[in-house]
């Protein structure tokens, strides 16, 4: 359970909560006064503030400036018996998790308690992965990128089919999971399907799954990634390479949430939302006949595309630093290697092709050459050190 500083002038108020806290399962400490309660919180570890608004000498409203300026993450709710819309907005604008009026029933605390902490390890979670993701190459200073993530997080929000357009290298399967990771389904599945490095023959039984005896080798019922993905996000990486027989099925799916298995009568329905991604022109693909078009509008709900990383330049030097970092700590370095200007001057220059996976793997080669030493021009690829020259 959690840990609950009360703060209360009304002993008589301390108690009661506190024991009814205590009784739920949860670690409480109270103090009658905002000084108190800044010093408790120095040896005390509270995963919530439980304030009243209206105390002798400093009030909630100066607790709660006081904690959000130390401890910006902590929840903070506050109690009246003042109760007026304009304190109500004034504490939830300063930062308040939420707002109970007293006279109040046990329960409706214990309630608010248990959604504001649930709050709390959501923006955790959120806060982690997209540490997690920035490590991957989504750390940004340039506009454009900026607006590709924001427009991101919106989809996130929705439950449209997302299509994911850009070079290879882009990070394509990153905002895939940064999309999933912000959305409604981010306790279920993440399940990603390569399109691309499986055979065509092979490729429907992964994604639908086949039943047993469906063809030579099927000797037991296999439930495909559509079906693992319930609850989830099923992202198909290079959509581009499904077969025929595979979009027929697919569009199916998005159409009306059901699908066959391999070799099975028996229709099946799945909750999973689709995100796709594909380093083609699938509109090329369509007007050649390569790909079905009511398939790419189904699709194509809500586009993204990934900006290649010789269009975001101010990013470089901010990645590159990055990776020195993740591959040092890899390689099992005792300190991260410095690297000379010329060194950083022709990764600034270099056009990147391969996008930011590129430039993750040069880095890595150039730390293991170079190990705790200083990284120069001899520990880059031909490709680099001879780039640009005359």
């Amino acid at each position: 359970m959690s840990s609950v500083l009360i703060v209360d002038d009304d002993r008589k108020i301390r108690l009661t909560l506190g024991i009814f806290l205590e009784r739920r399962g949860h670690r409480v400490r109270d103090v009658a006064s905002v000084k108190a309660a800044l010093t408790a919180l120095k040896e005390f570890r509270a995963d919530i503030v439980l304030s009243d608004l209206k105390m002798e000498g400093e009030d909630g409203i100066e607790l709660l400036a006081a904690v959000k300026a130390d401890h910006p993450s902590l929840p903070v709710i506050i109690m009246t018996a003042y109760a007026s819309v304009e304190k109500a907005v004034e504490a939830i604008k300063r930062g308040a998790a939420d707002f109970v009026v007293k006279p109040f029933a046990p329960a409706e605390i214990e309630q608010i308690l248990s959604r504001a902490i649930h709050i709390r390890g959501l923006e955790a979670e959120n806060h982690n992965l997209r540490a997690a993701l920035d490590q991957e190459g989504m750390l940004t200073r340039a506009e454009s990128f900026r607006r590709t993530l924001a427009m991101a997080e919106r989809f996130a929000r929705s439950e449209a089919t997302v299509l994911v357009l850009g070079e290879s290298g882009t990070g394509k399967s990153l905002i895939a999971r940064r999309i999933h990771a912000a959305s409604g389904r981010s306790k279920g599945p993440f399940v990603e399907v390569n399109c691309a490095s499986l055979s065509p023959s092979l490729l429907e039984s992964e994604l639908f799954g086949h039943c047993k005896g469906a063809f030579t080798g099927a000797i037991k019922d296999k439930v495909g990634r559509l079906e693992a993905a319930d609850g989830g996000t099923l992202f198909l990486d290079e959509v581009s390479e499904l077969p025929a027989e595979g979009q027929a099925k697919l569009l199916r799916f998005l159409q009306d949430k059901v699908f066959e298995r391999v070799g099975e009568l028996k229709t099946r329905g799945v909750d999973a939302r689709v995100i796709a991604a594909t380093n083609r022109d699938l509109r090329d693909l369509v007007a050649g006949e390569g790909f079905r078009e009511d398939l790419y509008y189904r699709l194509n709900v809500a586009e993204i595309l990934m900006p290649p990383l010789r269009s975001r330049p101010e990013d470089i030097p901010i990645l590159v630093e990055r990776f020195v970092a993740q591959a040092a700590a890899r390689n099992g370095l005792s300190s991260i290697p410095a690297m000379e200007d010329e060194v950083k001057a022709r990764l600034a220059r270099y056009n990147w092709p391969g996008n930011v996976r590129e430039l993750q793997n040069v880095i890595e080669r150039c730390v293991i050459l170079a190990g705790s030493g200083r990284i120069t021009m001899e520990h880059l690829p031909d490709r680099l050190s001879m780039y640009g020259a005359s």
